[in-house]
């Protein structure tokens, strides 16, 4: 068979375009450090590829999971901490006062100490992470205890009108101390006037004053709020009775002492593997409140009891709240014992995901990624037969451009 230069030249040009592409292909894999960067590359093996990274972003997103709930429940755990040093302290109080060889004056100096306690456990209970109530259940941007009790009234027409002899008494309770008021006869045809009005003569009030009482008045859209200016287990204004109750929109109103829950009982749950949920919060109700739990007491209610009968040197109301905060204590350290499970359980799921994610890392590297020593001497022998090629045509085809090239 007679080969022509034409022939020659052109398997020449075809074997060195082939090496030109296989030295391309290997520098792709050396600059990429892939075996397989597109599925045409290794059919078999691109999608077991996939697969393998579809598998380690949803366990890396499970371990981000655990890391955010691991902060909650963290926070969650360090405060009931915090919580249970409180009522131990409460505890200690009820125990010591409880005996008869105090005075009205010890028992008052130590309600003191109490009311701090009690502000304690509400800070505790609207404590935040990352900007959101850990305590509130579903409503996080909510504040989950009230500081201060309240009095939320029902919708009243404006204007008000009050008229004396008629329409002008008003029994209040603020802070545990009762006091009837005599309010000024008149017109008032805003929301702003009549609050101001009711704060004006609260305030004002020598009962009050001499119990170091007093109240903000507010009109929130189309009824008053009455807010205790003090702060503590005794905090809370109450209208009990009077002619102007109907008018002022205070007689069905709802009250809100203080440490009353404003949140939900909505449990947040993430997933820490396939169909695998884990709750990352504790309601407020459910610790503070007792809500859910078999004999569950209301923490602020038992030492703001503590409180009261300490204030009016109760004997009996301090062997009462006794009773209580040692509840209270039990239902804490169970509240606990969950939380520590919850950690325990993600702990041990983390363990188990890390060693997967390692797994289905090296299993994935070792099908995608190259030898990359292999890779670098593989290029370089490709390079010294792709330069071997071009001299060899270069002294077989003389009569060609190649004499040009040189």
């Amino acid at each position: 068979m007679r080969v022509s230069d034409q022939m020659l030249f052109q398997s020449m040009m075809v074997h060195m375009q082939r090496q030109t592409e296989s030295l391309l292909h290997i520098q792709e894999q050396v600059a990429s450090g892939k075996r397989i960067n597109r599925p045409s590359d290794d059919p078999i093996g691109q999608p077991l590829v996939l697969n393998y990274g579809k598998t380690l972003a949803t366990t890396e997103q499970y371990l981000r999971n655990i890391d955010r709930s691991e902060a909650y429940l963290t926070s969650n755990e360090s405060t009931l901490q915090d919580v249970g040093d409180q009522l131990q302290r409460a505890h200690e109080l009820a125990l010591q006062l409880a005996n008869d060889s105090y005075s009205s004056t010890d028992r008052a100096n130590a309600a003191n100490e109490v009311q701090e306690i009690f502000n304690q456990l509400i800070a505790m209970g609207n404590r935040s992470v990352e900007g959101r109530y850990i305590f509130a259940g579903n409503q996080t941007r909510t504040l989950p205890f009230l500081e201060q009790g309240r009095y939320l009234g029902t919708a009243v027409t404006l204007p008000v009108t009050v008229t004396a002899a008629v329409n002008d008494q008003l029994t209040l309770s603020l802070d545990g101390v009762s006091s009837t008021l005599t309010l000024p006869a008149g017109s008032y045809a805003t929301g702003t006037a009549l609050a101001g009005m009711v704060q004006t003569a609260i305030n004002a009030d020598p009962t009050f004053q001499a119990a170091g009482a007093s109240a903000t008045v507010t009109f929130d859209t189309d009824h008053l709020v009455i807010t205790s200016n003090s702060e503590g287990g005794t905090s809370a204004a109450v209208p009990t009775a009077g002619t102007a109750l109907a008018d002022l929109g205070l007689a069905t109103g709802t009250n809100q002492p203080s440490g009353t829950y404003m949140g939900d009982s909505g449990e947040i749950s993430f997933l820490i593997g396939p169909n695998t949920p884990v709750i990352m919060n504790l309601p407020g109700d459910r610790l503070f409140k007792g809500v859910g739990v078999t004999g569950g007491v209301d923490l602020f209610s038992a030492v703001g009891g503590l409180q009261a009968a300490l204030e009016t040197n109760d004997t009996a109301g301090i062997q009462a709240a006794l009773t209580s905060i040692s509840a209270a204590q039990e239902q804490v350290i169970g509240e606990r014992a969950l939380l520590g499970a919850r950690l325990n359980r993600m702990d041990a799921t983390k363990t188990v995901l890390e060693d997967f994610k390692l797994s289905i890392t090296r299993f994935k590297s070792d099908l995608e990624n190259i030898d990359l020593t292999q890779a670098i001497s593989d290029f370089s022998l490709q390079q010294v037969a792709l330069e071997a090629t071009r001299a060899t045509a270069a002294r077989l085809i003389q009569n060609s451009l190649l004499d040009f090239l040189r």
